[in-house]
């Protein structure tokens, strides 16, 4: 009944006047933020002075001079250059062996790398059209990957996501445009759910109020059911357990309603300070 009050209460013309609901349309977030890719980690630290990885290895770089090494170091070397390093400082996490380089999850981790680099980028230089293009096309790439693990190997899936500090977003089953009239539905079911769950918890606080002299009166009746029972030498129906029972609800009510009270002194001189 509620549903179809809403229902035909939302399809009024000039709903916006009659319930205190306003509509605003969500921030518009880029596919290739880390909000919408899942990445909660940005580029790793790796310092200027570092070297590629085809002269890190050489021993003639290693006994050549500072100045020597600082020409030859990702800072001289380019962003192409400190790319490579980033991917590798991510497959270092998750490789098996030396030698792992095609399975799943070093794929994974090399577009990771790659992606970071291309958001650091477009953070830098947000109409770089060519970097959006790439950066969607990884992100996709990745969620079918992590979509593979995940059906096949679901502990190595969830471990890689810890590594790489990854959130998994997987692509929407349908798509769904948000309008208008959809959200001011919603807010419109919220409000009247919170009308609602108001007068619910006024009442119940009603009947708890009730229930103090409720009991009271009940004691007494119980009291004077069986002391004429006794007089009269009828069967007893009402036992002293049953009066002890209901004396002990009465005492727990009162501790309860004692309880509130205080609570609503307090927040009543909050108001006043």
């Amino acid at each position: 009944m509620l549903r179809r009050l809403i229902s035909s209460f939302v399809q009024i013309r000039g709903v916006k006047q009659l319930v205190d609901t306003k509509w605003v349309r969500p921030e518009y977030v880029p596919a290739y933020k880390p909000e919408r890719s899942g990445d909660l980690e940005g580029l790793p630290m790796i310092p200027p002075s570092a070297l590629p990885e085809e002269y890190a290895l050489s021993d003639e770089i290693k006994n050549a001079s500072e100045a020597v090494k600082q020409i030859f170091s990702i800072e001289h070397r380019g962003k192409k250059e400190y790319n490579k390093l980033v991917q590798k400082e991510l497959i270092n996490r998750i490789r098996r062996h030396q030698y792992d380089e095609n399975t799943a999850e070093t794929r994974i981790a090399r577009i990771t790398g790659h992606i970071r680099c291309l958001q650091d980028t477009l953070e830098k230089y947000p109409r770089n059209v060519k970097a959006k293009q790439t950066a969607q096309e990884l992100i996709d790439r990745r969620k079918k990957l992590l979509k593979y693990l995940r059906q096949y190997d679901y502990k190595k899936f969830e471990w890689l996501l810890e590594k790489l500090n990854i959130v998994y977003k997987a692509h929407p089953e349908s798509l769904h445009k948000l309008s208008r009239k959809e959200s001011l539905r919603k807010l419109t079911e919220m409000h009247c759910e919170d009308i609602r769950q108001g007068k619910l918890a006024e009442y119940k606080n009603l009947l708890e109020s009730q229930q103090g002299p409720f009991l009271k009166d009940k004691i007494d009746a119980l009291k004077l059911i069986r002391s004429e029972q006794i007089e009269l030498q009828l069967p007893i129906t009402v036992t002293e357990q049953d009066i002890k029972k209901v004396e002990q609800q009465y005492e727990e009510w009162k501790v309860k309603d004692d309880l509130k009270q205080q609570a609503r002194k307090k927040k009543k001189n909050l108001l006043l300070e």
